[in-house]
């Protein structure tokens, strides 16, 4: 095995419950597993998270239908489009369905009437993030228009927020709890009020506790990754206490050890010369793993507990480190994400390093490499 991840069974349920001792006792939780549980595992990650959370959220049928593969019985709300070849199955299994076409509500309707079943739909509000949503001035026609179709119910109806993160300057997000107040009064009039209502994801949940409604979605967070430092810092400010832990630890074994002398390149496009006689290792990891280019000759790793630098080209397939310091053995253990001993690598650094933000870090490892599940 080239390269694997473990997961912390004990800090993602410890996650879990820093964010239901956070909320209300009669607020649902739905907990977002999508792509790749955020690069956890879906599989690996959704059957701890399924013992906790009330809801779960993805992105795609093909999501969905894993999670009811592995025994997931809770509900499961798609939050991404839906192609018309995939809407039987998602009538069929019972999912929740995003609705924001009255062509997609039509086709689920007729699924909903073969099946001698309901389709049941959470309409997505447009409040100002503009991506898929139903615009605050067609809402009244669309859901007039839904309610003439059989075999539909609006269960729930749900926005979400483009700028929660600033913390010092709420005005937007603030702006868009209005429209959404404004939608709910719409849907009101109309008769309909559905059980499920929610906003905030993440940050949301943590700094706007008066955003909740009738649910959550907590992302990044039941990962036990902040949405961003400001977050943290905010949510430390207004008595928000929480207890988070990374749960992910990304680990592979050296390859090769060699010696190099002075004025020695390593790696492609000579990038690096050694300016002394130095002791290297290869390790079978590269930017098709998930591992960023951008870490050449700025990453680190740990081996023994001690952070040891990335030098040359992050390539296709490797990466090579200087242990002249810290000396090495062929086999030998090596963390590029997570802890070892006393020292961590976190996926904010790595963010940090390569110009991004933590939930690309862990999404992107490739969902290939095999997702262990530890006790914790």
């Amino acid at each position: 095995m080239l390269s694997w991840i473990e997961i912390d069974r004990a800090r993602l349920k410890s996650n879990l419950a820093e964010f239901r001792k956070m909320i209300r006792p009669s607020t649902g939780l739905m907990v977002v597993v999508k792509a790749n549980a955020y690069g956890h595992g879906l599989e690996t990650a959704a059957a701890v998270i399924a013992e906790d959370a009330d809801w779960l959220g993805v992105n795609c049928s093909d999501e969905a239908t894993t999670l009811t593969r592995i025994g997931v019985t809770k509900p499961i709300a798609i939050l991404g489009h839906t192609s018309f070849d995939q809407i039987e199955g998602v009538v069929r299994n019972g999912y929740r369905q995003v609705l924001y076409r009255l062509d997609v509500a039509s086709v689920l309707s007729a699924a909903a009437a073969k099946y001698k079943t309901t389709a049941k739909v959470h309409l997505k509000i447009e409040t100002g993030t503009n991506r898929q949503g139903i615009a605050l001035a067609e809402l009244e026609g669309f859901v007039t228009s839904v309610k003439r179709l059989p075999a539909i119910e609006i269960e729930g109806v749900y926005t979400h927020f483009a700028n929660i993160e600033d913390t010092l300057d709420p005005a937007f997000a603030r702006a868009q709890v209005e429209r959404f107040l404004d939608a709910l009064a719409i849907l009101k009039r109309l008769g309909v009020n559905p059980p499920q209502v929610h906003a905030s994801a993440t940050a949301g949940a943590l700094l706007y506790p008066d955003m909740e409604f009738t649910m959550v979605r907590v992302g990044i967070g039941a990962y036990g990754i902040w949405p961003s430092r400001e977050t943290q810092l905010a949510a430390r400010e207004r008595g928000r206490q929480l207890s988070l832990a990374p749960v992910l630890t990304w680990k592979t074994r050296v390859a090769q050890v060699k010696s190099i002398q002075s004025g020695d390149y390593v790696g492609y496009g000579l990038t690096y010369q050694a300016r002394r006689a130095m002791q290297v290792v290869v390790l079978p990891v590269g930017y098709y793993d998930g591992y960023d280019r951008e870490l050449s000759n700025s990453g680190r790793a740990l081996i023994h507990g001690q952070h040891v630098p990335v030098i040359g080209r992050v390539a296709m397939n490797m990466t090579m480190l200087d242990v002249t310091d810290t000396g090495a053995d062929v086999d030998e253990e090596v963390v590029l994400l997570g802890r070892q001993g006393n020292a961590e690598i976190r996926a904010e650094e790595l963010a940090e390093r390569i110009g991004t933000i933590p939930y690309e870090v862990v999404s992107r490892i490739n969902p290939l490499i095999p997702r262990r599940l530890n006790a914790g």
